[in-house]
């Protein structure tokens, strides 16, 4: 079909989507009040790696019952501009759109200063069956094609951890901010749809 962009060029029909996996270390620092990075570098494996400025926190809570109690926290952000990724396969490619979904669950912390103060946590306090983190999104290479994706990360291992700054001393509150890195498998779903020049 015809371009949307008054470009000279058509959309080939998109090829079934892929599906590649991996091992990946993903690095996060973000706030309700800044824009924050994302990183996302593949250890082993296949599939999309990608450094961006993210939005502030979006809708985020934490759920903060007490250290042995557990908790959990969640937020979401989209893409700042556009930013810089890696496609196995392809090669360099630019990230269009990026929205971001993250809710992790929480058997126990630690929060040395009481409640309403920054608490941490490591691999090992993850809940095994209440991690979700996803990033779902569109990129394009320097040769035309454009890609739709999807990578969603696994069960943390060793050396994740993070640390979550709550926005009051409720066992619900907002989150002021948070820092995380984790190493988990990944799955990459990716949908590509080539550009072809008229003649």
């Amino acid at each position: 079909m015809p371009s949307t962009d008054g470009s000279n060029a058509t959309l080939a029909p998109s090829a079934p989507p892929a599906v590649q996996s991996g091992v990946a270390l993903l690095n996060c620092t973000i706030s309700a009040t800044h824009n924050g990075a994302q990183k996302l570098e593949l250890l082993e494996g296949v599939g999309l790696e990608f450094e961006v400025a993210v939005s502030p926190i979006v809708d985020g809570t934490v759920q903060a019952r007490g250290p042995e109690q557990g908790g959990a926290y969640r937020f979401t952000s989209h893409l700042v501009g556009t930013g810089k990724g890696a496609l196995a396969g392809v090669g360099p490619v630019t990230i269009d759109e990026l929205e971001t979904k993250v809710n992790v669950a929480m058997n126990r912390y630690a929060q040395p200063g009481g409640p309403g103060t920054e608490l941490s946590f490591t691999s090992v306090d993850m809940a095994a069956r209440g991690i979700y983190i996803e990033f779902a999104g569109t990129a394009h290479g320097s040769g035309g094609d454009r890609y739709a994706f999807r990578v969603t990360l696994g069960q943390p291992t060793a050396p994740s951890g993070g640390k979550v700054m709550p926005d009051g001393p409720g066992q619900n509150a907002p989150i002021q901010s948070k820092m995380v890195v984790v190493q988990a498998p990944i799955t990459t779903v990716l949908t590509t749809t080539t550009v072809r020049k008229l003649p």
